[in-house]
């Protein structure tokens, strides 16, 4: 195991500008309801190797992912490769959300984009895979008069209102709070 250094998300954010941050999670998380740190490059953890030439030199690697973990493997991954320096963002985009921190969105276009951004996070953080989280909120869309493809605002209200109680119930991952109030966020906007 290689040795690698840690951040808080305080000190990262003050020296924000002496550092290159690189997202390591998958798409659908750097685009999802976390946000990203500003200015952050996106290459997903299972690539990094395949794409260490990519990264830019003269500044210090800040590696990213939602809580820490993946970041960490990131950064031992970098070590070996003899990249660096990196630092590890300690609690990742879940803490640097708690910090309130100004954080990058990508808002969805459509609110099936919306819909495929919940499945995505709760197929991540739930017991549920994508194609199991979809047929569960088709058919609870389909009872509220909605659809899948064509999900009307307040059905999806009703699902992510499903979504909290569910999670809840099984008690939820570390950004329930967080990601939901972000879908929301978006669900108004649309």
């Amino acid at each position: 195991m290689v040795a690698f250094e840690e951040i808080d998300v305080a000190t990262a954010h003050a020296r924000l500008a002496e550092l290159h941050p690189v997202d390591v999670r998958a798409e659908h998380e750097f685009r999802g309801p976390l946000g990203r740190v500003p200015g952050s490059s996106l290459i997903p953890l299972p690539d990094l190797e395949a794409r260490a030439r990519e990264l830019p030199t003269g500044r210090p690697l800040l590696l990213v992912c939602r809580s820490g973990n993946r970041s960490g493997k990131a950064c031992e991954k970098l070590g070996a490769l003899g990249v660096g320096p990196v630092l590890n963002l300690a609690g990742g985009m879940i803490a640097w959300n708690r910090a309130q921190l100004p954080v990058e969105h990508s808002e969805p276009g459509s609110l099936k984009e919306l819909l495929e951004l919940v499945v995505a996070w709760v197929a991540q953080v739930g017991p549920l895979t994508p194609d199991a989280a979809r047929e569960v909120f088709g058919e609870r869309l389909g009872r509220l008069g909605s659809s899948f493809d064509a999900p009307s605002p307040a059905a999806l209200d009703q699902v992510l209102d499903f979504v909290e109680e569910s999670l809840t119930q099984t008690g939820g991952p570390p950004d329930l709070d967080l990601s939901l109030t972000a879908f929301r966020r978006s669900l108004a906007v649309l």
